[in-house]
């Protein structure tokens, strides 16, 4: 799990859960909010085997029965955690939440800082020994157009 700043999503801090095999589901501060609020609930009733569930808008949080796994969903994707994994994550999940304070209260310079960096980037000339096949302008420009999204 790790949070950050997404320019294609307009710099919302987002709390991302990622695993090898499965995209990750980024969860904005209202969803991490929830999840926060309910996660001890959840934890009893995984552990007791009993039926929860929660949903906001399009996040939902469920447990099974069949497998005893809390599932996560945003949209129609998922994430399956375990008991285990969900105790972990409820005891870090405090230092989650201050992360995600700090980078709501940071979005705002983030923010400045792009429209203003974009303007102040230059191309620089390659050294000489450059690969000659790549066109570095024109690969400037895309980044640069990449940045001021």
């Amino acid at each position: 799990m790790c949070l950050g700043f997404y320019p294609a999503l307009g710099y919302e801090p987002l709390a991302e859960y990622g695993g090898a095999k499965k995209l990750p589901l980024p969860l904005n501060a209202q969803h991490l909010q929830t999840l926060a609020e309910n996660i001890t609930a959840l934890c009893d009733a995984l552990s007791s085997n009993e039926h929860f569930s929660k949903k906001d808008g399009d996040f939902k949080i469920n447990t099974t029965r069949s497998y005893r796994l809390v599932r996560v969903y945003l949209d129609k994707h998922y994430f399956s955690y375990t008991y285990e994994e969900l105790r972990n994550l409820a005891y870090i999940m405090y230092m989650i939440q201050n992360q995600m304070t700090y980078y709501i209260a940071a979005m705002i310079d983030v923010m400045a800082y792009n429209d203003t960096a974009h303007d102040s980037v230059t191309f620089v000339e390659p050294p000489s020994t450059a690969d000659k096949s790549i066109n570095y302008y024109q690969l400037f420009e895309e980044i640069k157009s990449v940045l001021t999204v």
